[in-house]
């Protein structure tokens, strides 16, 4: 790979996003086969956060439901402004798409972080954390059935949800393995057949072995015309 090449592709992909590639003095060809290992490491949690996601929001969209006694609790419950907004911003967003708002859609739309934000000191006086806690996570162990406990753990998946999604560096946690186990395990208290499928696609273990030296080696190799 010459300079012309790692130019270009600095270029297209630009320099700050690279730069976290090299901050120990890598080489170009280094830099790329990072970047293309980090791609296949993301790539092989993508399914596991995928399921968690689906399996927390409806898990606790179904406790809400029965809290508020009907499935548009998001107009019932006692919610704080910062909530209110991200309800509102869901049902704005549906309705620039042309479609109806309807419970499932708002489901679906809402983000990520409106759901974590549940289970935080937040809403502590709020009936429906407790009955969340209660009914969605009742296998977790009863030292680590508390607020703070789920919070640090539910921010942890979020924060690499949201790193995964926009392709981001992770390769450089060293506690990533863990991370990974702890996500699976979350999907576990919520839901064994959700944890199943999880563990049937999983192949993080796999791709997280190979380390960056497998695609430093495909880069040297793949471009030794240059």
């Amino acid at each position: 790979m010459n300079n012309h090449f790692y130019s270009e592709i600095e270029c297209a992909f630009t320099s700050s996003r690279l730069s976290v590639y090299k901050q120990d003095g890598a080489d170009d060809i280094t830099c790329i086969a990072r970047y293309l290992y980090n791609i296949e490491v993301c790539k092989s949690l993508y399914s596991s956060l995928n399921i968690f996601e689906v399996t927390f929001r409806n898990a606790i969209d179904k406790v809400l439901c029965v809290v508020a006694g009907s499935d548009n609790w998001y107009d019932i419950l006692s919610l704080d402004s910062t909530s209110l907004k991200n309800i509102s911003d869901a049902k704005h967003k549906i309705q620039k798409k042309g479609k109806m708002v309807t419970h499932d859609r708002i489901v679906s739309e809402l983000t990520f972080g409106f759901w974590t934000s549940l289970l935080t000191p937040r809403y502590s006086q709020a009936s429906f954390q407790s009955k969340i806690i209660k009914t969605c996570f009742k296998t977790v162990p009863a030292a680590q059935r508390n607020i703070k406990y789920l919070q640090t753990r539910f921010d942890k998946i979020r924060i690499l949800r949201n790193r995964v999604s926009h392709h981001e560096r992770i390769i450089h946690w060293k506690d990533l393995p863990t991370q990974h186990d702890e996500l699976l395990e979350s999907i576990k208290w919520l839901d064994n057949a959700s944890y199943e499928l999880a563990c049937s696609c999983d192949k993080f273990p796999k791709v997280y072995a190979k380390s960056f030296k497998v695609y430093k080696r495909y880069v040297r190799w793949h471009w030794n015309r240059y």
